[in-house]
């Protein structure tokens, strides 16, 4: 087995995350060797990310293999329109490049089909926020984009980052990404994120003439809330964006972290584009589709695949199957599960799909009460283990089920040992063993993922404060949260309350932004703090600020006190009220651990 020292070197070299993986922390190598592998059609899946530029018709171009979604080109009469510009401005800097050995025309507007950052994060490699102010370039999206992408970045943005960096092997060392891909697109290496926020939104049709080309935008509810797709109508051509997700059976759910994707509109979104009857498709991930029949019979196929998942499930839920009985109890049929690559699972699975329509339709109580206030985990845990005759039969049970293949079983002893105590590091490296087969063994590149990173966990290569700061770049860089309205900033602040430190608290901060000109409260009563649009009447402490004072106090360039000492920050009222009331929130960079719970 190579050398912890081999292992995190190549890691650094190989993504870029200096400091995302534990050379600082104690990183014991396991005794337990399992030697790296990739599915062979998980393997042989890559070669649909190749480095492409597909011309697809005379002006319209899908770059495919330099970011997970694709870049899009529609060349117009006197200049370029650019959909999903891709996830990073490092992609985006190497795709302008490929882009000019087709055309040198100016790029004037930019799509986000929705608002996942590996569709917008790079749109700074193509235009500036000068040329958008200027009018230069427009932007164009649905008109719930914004509160989104802030939703994503901001509200959940710690947890969501966290989980993102582990469904995408974010991390991973180099033996365990070579001839790996994203499963709708190559292997990312993450990266900066830049955004600019859009120009121009439209509600459920619109519309424009771009460059003397006529696109008719389409909102398309379906992998995500604001999916919007394009029909070029003097081309026939269907710029689908992720209603296909491309080469795989698309994620009904994504285990990093969503709100409930309802299969049935979604289904009814494909509909709407089949009637298009489209010559060609253009989806945001994967190469593009040809002739109407094949876009008809891509179309069909995936929104059959969509709705016998949904319809099969809610049958079981009807007769009373749990989320994981449903889990055993659908599956698909030969012709679905045999439609490569559409319906092929390197992406969404069938399993884990059942399992999100059952909770988006019933929620977490699955009906029988002994779940309704449950023995905590590490109390049951260590009752169950104390059951078994404690560590040592344990223990030697969980190594048997390893030694005999039984995987699963394994881990799942292991977890009874690693709630009684985090340190038990036999116990850790038998269930990290256990995850390196069944993440060597999936199809599903979701899955292999988290399996290994979370044995990465589990083996002590992890710090979680440095992963979530490199992924927190592609969620909520500086850059990104600068788009952001001011006082989205200050509401954000209202889940980070410390409601057990202010139950007999009440404080109002009042927040004026000089350069914006936006004004705001917040309000702490009682354990909640209560968000107000407008500046109150009756505060205790108001300050005076620019946005981007307040983004240079939150990302820790200056504290708060130095910047009020300087002038930088008026305060009218008590500086001691303005302490008080800052000190009721936490700083949302905070130690996540998502394995050793």
């Amino acid at each position: 087995m190579k050398s912890m020292g081999k292992i995190v070197a190549r890691s650094i070299l190989s993504m870029g995350f200096a400091g995302a993986l534990m050379g600082a922390v104690q990183a014991q190598e396991t005794p337990l060797n399992v030697e790296p592998s990739i599915h062979p059609e998980l393997e042989q899946h890559t070669e649909h990310f190749a480095k492409t530029v597909y011309k697809v018709d005379r002006n319209v171009y899908s770059i495919v293999g330099w970011s997970l979604a694709n870049t899009v080109v529609v060349e117009g009469e006197d200049g370029l329109i650019i959909v999903d510009p891709g996830g990073s401005l490092e992609s985006g800097q190497e795709v302008l490049p490929v882009l000019r050995e087709q055309t040198d025309k100016p790029v004037v507007a930019v799509v986000y089909t929705h608002f996942h950052p590996d569709h917008w994060g790079a749109v700074k490699a193509f235009v500036t926020e000068e040329e958008v102010r200027e009018g230069k370039v427009d932007i164009y999206a649905h008109e719930t984009l914004v509160d989104n992408v802030v939703r994503q970045g901001g509200l959940v943005g710690p947890i969501l980052a966290m989980r993102t960096g582990y469904s995408f092997g974010l991390g991973l060392p180099a033996e365990d990404i070579e001839g790996m891909n994203g499963g709708i697109g190559p292997q990312d290496g993450g990266g900066r994120g830049t955004f600019i926020a859009p120009t121009k939104t439209f509600t459920d049709e619109l519309t424009v003439t771009i460059a003397g080309v006529e696109m008719h935008f389409l909102h398309v509810p379906s992998e995500a809330p604001d999916e919007i797709a394009i029909h070029l109508p003097a081309n026939n051509i269907l710029l689908s964006a992720e209603t296909i997700q491309g080469p795989t059976l698309p994620n009904i759910h994504t285990i990093r972290g969503t709100k409930f994707r309802d299969p049935v509109q979604w289904v009814k979104s494909i509909d709407r584009l089949r009637a298009l009857k489209a010559t060609h498709m253009v989806p945001s991930h994967g190469q593009p589709v040809y002739t109407a029949e094949k876009v008809e019979e891509v179309l069909r196929m995936t929104r059959d695949g969509i709705q016998f998942v949904h319809d099969q499930t809610v049958r079981h839920m009807n007769k009373g199957l749990t989320p994981d009985e449903l889990a055993g109890a659908v599956s698909f049929p030969p012709h679905l599960d045999e439609y490569a690559p559409y319906l092929r699972q390197y992406y969404g699975t069938v399993k884990h799909a059942t399992r999100q329509i059952y909770n988006g339709y019933l929620g977490w109580f699955q009906g029988d009460p002994v779940g309704l206030d449950p023995v905590a985990p590490v109390e049951s845990a260590r009752r169950l283990v104390e059951l078994m005759g404690g560590r040592e039969p344990v223990l030697a049970a969980a190594k048997t089920a390893l030694d005999q293949g039984d995987d699963q079983w394994a881990a799942e002893l292991a977890t009874y040992l690693i709630r009684v105590s985090k340190e038990d590091q036999e116990a850790r490296a038998i269930k990290a063993a256990a995850f390196r087969r069944l993440g060597y063994a999936s199809m599903n590149i979701n899955w292999r993922n988290w399996y290994l990173v979370s044995a990465m966990e589990l083996e002590g290569k992890i710090d979680p404060q440095e992963f979530l700061k490199q992924i927190g770049t592609v969620f909520s860089s500086p850059d990104v949260v600068a788009q952001w309205p001011a006082c989205i900033l200050v509401e954000g602040m209202s889940p980070r309350l410390k409601a057990e430190e202010t139950l007999d608290v009440e404080l109002t901060a009042g927040f004026q932004f000089t350069d914006t000109e936006e004004a705001c409260g917040l309000e702490i009563r009682k354990g909640v703090a209560q968000y107000h649009p407008t500046l109150p009447d009756d505060t205790d402490v108001t300050l005076k600020l620019t946005k981007a004072q307040l983004l240079g106090v939150g990302a820790g360039q200056i504290s708060l006190a130095e910047a009020v000492g300087v002038g930088d920050i008026v305060v009218e009222g008590e500086a001691e009220s303005l302490r008080t009331f800052f000190s009721f929130f936490e700083s949302p960079a905070q130690e996540i651990w998502l394995t050793l719970r």
